[in-house]
């Protein structure tokens, strides 16, 4: 685990020297866990507003803050306010307190397919927007934050502050990317590909397991090990020093195999991601010939 150092304010001049509070619009597993994060590493908290007063207080009960029943409150009483709501609940959001008193505040959200242009003329009201999107599933809001220390977080928005946030973040002993706007969707799909997608996956392997007779709740468990290698040689390696399988050993055979005992529907699929293995089958091993395997998946070097 990365040394954590303690702060007692981002920038004096943005605060004028006092401690800075964060405050959250959102009590839900994300709000719940990055403010409990937040408040371990010496972060001083407002609270917590939600449209639900009980998720309000629950979530400031959890980190030693305070439960808002009127969200102009949270507003006044925040420095920096965290919208940690559904996506489609943002643009509302920011609808609700654009008129409140802003001025000099920085106002973010924590969407990873949305930028800080949802806060449309934040600049005419003298704040200033970002999107800090933790790269982490929230799955459990009581114990997410015990590991959001090995999180890498991406941060969008304006220039006069995103040096300053980043520092921010860093000081909790996480990394930083920085991400611009136009391209936070694309930002977003990587994020997707290899969690969300991942589960799709690995659901289908599930499937082909119980057709064998492997109970599906024994199935996960038996693949597992070779889930957690592939990921830890990953991390060690990268992707492409990582392969292993039949497109690496060019074994056309196998390919055509699991042709025949797949799913038609699954078909499609399989060729996409064996296309995309082949690219880096083709990186990993030049002077190897993967002429008949590049033939069979209709595809070109």
């Amino acid at each position: 685990m990365r040394q954590r150092k303690c702060i007692d304010s981002v920038n004096p001049q943005l605060y004028g020297g006092g401690t800075l509070k964060v405050g959250f619009i959102g009590a839900g597993k994300v709000g719940f866990s990055l403010g409990k994060y937040f408040s371990v590493n010496d972060i001083k908290l407002s609270g917590y507003y939600s449209q639900n007063y009980n998720s309000a207080k629950h979530a400031a009960e959890f980190t030693n803050s305070k439960a808002y029943d009127k969200l102009e409150n949270i507003v006044i009483e925040s420095d920096m306010l965290f919208i940690t709501t559904p996506d489609d609940e943002i643009k509302k959001i920011w609808q609700s307190i654009k008129n409140i008193q802003i001025k000099d505040k920085l106002i973010i959200h924590t969407s990873g397919s949305l930028s800080s242009n949802i806060f449309s003329d934040i600049k005419g009201k003298g704040a200033f927007g970002y999107s800090v999107h933790p790269m982490f599933p929230f799955s459990d809001k009581y114990n997410t934050y015990k590991q959001l220390n090995n999180a890498y977080f991406s941060i969008e928005g304006d220039e006069k502050y995103l040096e300053t946030l980043k520092i921010f973040i860093e000081k909790l002993g996480n990394h930083v990317l920085i991400i611009a706007a136009d391209k936070k969707s694309l930002y977003h799909l990587a994020n997707v590909m290899v969690s969300n997608m991942v589960l799709s996956v690995i659901s289908i392997g599930e499937s082909y397991l119980a057709k064998c007779g492997v109970d599906k709740s024994i199935a996960v468990q038996a693949l597992y090990p070779l889930i957690h290698a592939n990921v830890v040689n990953i991390k060690n390696n990268g992707t492409t020093n990582s392969l292993t399988g039949p497109i690496e050993r060019g074994d056309l055979g196998t390919l055509k195999h699991h042709i025949e005992v797949m799913p038609e529907e699954h078909w499609e699929l399989y060729e996409g991601l064996s296309r995309q293995l082949l690219y880096l089958a083709l990186e990993k091993n030049k002077e190897k010939d993967y002429e008949k395997i590049i033939n069979f998946l209709g595809g070109s070097k």
